[in-house]
């Protein structure tokens, strides 16, 4: 798996935050890298579980760019 540099952000009241676009960048690498796992033959997972759990990281990462084009559009 390669290295994902992902830039933390401090606001004024002190939480920290990273950027949208670097939260779904992680979570579309993610479902790629299990499935490469799952289709080694010696790794012991279940292709059609690794392939599920990829389908909602998925989806998430669809959420989460489809909240930020309203948040964006809106402006």
């Amino acid at each position: 798996m390669g290295r994902l540099s992902v830039p933390v952000i401090c606001g004024l009241s002190g939480d920290l935050a990273i950027p949208a676009l670097q939260v779904v960048a992680l979570l579309r690498a993610l479902p790629e890298e299990w499935q490469e796992w799952a289709n080694r033959d010696d790794n012991g997972l279940d292709p059609a579980t690794a392939a599920a759990l990829a389908d909602l990281v998925r989806q998430l990462a669809d959420q989460i760019d489809l909240a930020c084009i309203e948040i964006a559009s809106s402006r």
